[in-house]
């Protein structure tokens, strides 16, 4: 076989012979839910001028210079989650129900007997930023197109001999599963190419199973001035578990087929700064500002696929990885306004803007020319993007409130990616990889107040997002505009409903 040495942008587009780390992993750990108290998330998260409330200081942390009591309080989820799929014969729906525990949290008010500054006020907070429960699946019948082409060029363009590399230590692993497993084949011209028949109509399956979280570990503090300012700040220590299963099968109009499986375990630590303000020039309005500072992490990543070919006698299982690196996720300034009607009725409107586009980016000590790869896939594919935030809450009588909210979040990807894709955005032996579109919620709930002290709110979300699903991607050769591989791809529906749950109390 003829090994190909081209300039390193052109390895870099190809993938690594590790479990190099690309965009889309990128975005998955930087975007969270919407999630909180049962009254925040029934106002649509709109709570970044209002305060008050554990999930409005995780928004803006002045929020907690607003209390003027203790308390303590947490959040219980049920969430059935239904996944839709269409590509080729039809609709596939996958379902998962989950009850998850989303807040607890404890807020210290401390009088200092000061007219200017009546209160201090500290707390300390666990809240679930995100939820990976999810499972789904695709379909593809009599279609012209193979992984096995996929797999060839991957071969043809790493920087290592897949032809002489069956223990993995040089080359790119699809592409030595590819060849080992005698789905790739070296033609007469000394490429790698199919092993397929030219007109071979393949079908093919995809099937993906995910878990994990991401959790937030928040310490506060702050105080108000003269019952017009309030400032606040916090510490947050991040927590961040993903797990991936996924198994890409096909089957050949001629007999034969494989089945490509891959796991993923994903474990990582970070931490942020967030600081903000509230003022009130008046009773009835008030205007906030945050800022959130990147979320700081160090992950490790541990990995093996395995692939098994009716052309082949034998089982390929790749050697198990580990990969360290940083990751920095974007930061990101919200915006919020509230006013107060005839102190009955609440009206609040947050604007977030996420600097998804130059902030966000992988770090090594090693300047690992992979990672460089990645982080230039984000700046060419990603953008700043807006997240809108709408909420209202009416005092029916002075123990039971209602409320109604709706919340957008604009898609991170960049217009035009559809028609750029390169491979630089998957990463390792997995194939697949999702371009997620905007995210709908729309929100509502009742709160009852039983004692002066004591309160439980409810409320319900129904959250839509339409996404691409791509089974592989498509393959440019390096530097041109020349496709070699076209991609399989699909629609995506994410229809959620949830049920929430909060207990509080004050003192």
């Amino acid at each position: 076989m003829k090994r190909i040495f081209l300039s390193v942008f052109a390895s870099l587009l190809a993938g690594a012979p590790i479990f190099a780390q690309g965009e889309i992993d990128a975005l998955r750990y930087s975007r969270n839910d919407l999630t909180g108290t049962a009254r925040s998330v029934a106002m649509g998260g709109a709570f970044g001028a209002l305060g008050g409330d554990i999930s409005a200081i995780s928004i803006n942390p002045a929020g907690i210079g607003v209390y003027k009591s203790s308390e303590v309080v947490g959040t219980l989820n049920f969430t059935n989650r239904e996944s839709k799929t269409n590509f080729g014969p039809g609709n596939l729906s996958t379902s998962k129900f989950k009850v998850s525990f989303d807040n607890l949290g404890i807020v210290g008010a401390f009088p200092v007997n000061n007219d200017d500054i009546p209160f201090i006020n500290f707390g300390f907070s666990y809240n679930k930023l995100k939820s990976y429960e999810t499972k789904y699946q695709m379909r593809g019948r009599n279609k012209p197109i193979s992984m096995t082409d996929y797999m060839a060029e991957r071969g043809n363009y790493s920087e290592g001999d897949v032809a002489n590399n069956s223990n993995f230590n040089d080359g790119d692993w699809l592409g030595t599963l590819g060849y080992e497993e005698k789905l790739t084949a070296i033609g007469a011209d000394n490429w790698l190419g199919s092993a397929l028949r030219e007109d071979e109509k393949i079908n093919s399956d995809l099937y993906v199973k995910e878990r994990g979280e991401i959790s937030s570990y928040d310490f506060n503090a702050g105080t108000t001035f003269m019952n017009i300012l309030s400032v606040g700040a916090s510490l947050s220590v991040t927590d961040l578990k993903y797990r991936l299963f996924s198994s890409y099968q096909e089957d050949f109009e001629h007999g034969g087929g494989f089945d490509l499986m891959n796991n993923l375990k994903t474990d990582g630590t970070g931490i942020q700064l967030k600081a903000g303000v509230i003022f009130k020039p008046i009773e009835e309005i008030r205007v906030g500002v945050s800022y959130h500072s990147p979320t700081w992490y160090n992950f490790t990543d541990y990995y093996f696929a395995d692939l098994e070919s009716s052309k082949a006698s034998k089982t390929i299982l790749t050697p198990e990885g580990r990969t360290e690196y940083d990751f920095k996720t974007p930061d990101k300034w919200t915006l919020s306004l509230a006013g107060i009607i005839a102190n009955r009725a609440i009206l609040s409107f947050d604007y977030e803007l996420t600097n998804y586009k130059d902030n966000m980016n992988y770090r090594d000590a090693k300047r690992d020319y992979f990672l460089e790869s990645s982080n230039n896939a984000i700046k060419q594919d990603f953008k700043n993007a807006s997240a809108v935030r709408v909420g209202a809450e009416v005092r029916i009588t002075p123990q039971f409130s209602g409320r109604i909210g709706y919340a957008w979040t604009q898609s991170a990807f960049d217009d035009n990616l559809k028609d750029n894709i390169q491979p630089a955005i998957i990463s390792g032996t997995i194939p697949h990889y999702m371009v997620e579109g905007d995210i709908n919620h729309l929100t509502w709930g009742l709160g009852y107040r039983f004692t002066p002290n004591f309160y439980v709110d409810v409320a319900f979300v129904v959250k839509n997002q339409k996404n691409d699903l791509y089974m592989f991607p498509k393959f440019y050769e390096p530097n041109t505009d020349n496709l070699l591989v076209a991609s399989q791809s699909g629609t995506y529906k994410l229809n959620e409903f949830s049920g929430l749950l909060t207990f509080g109390f004050k003192f």
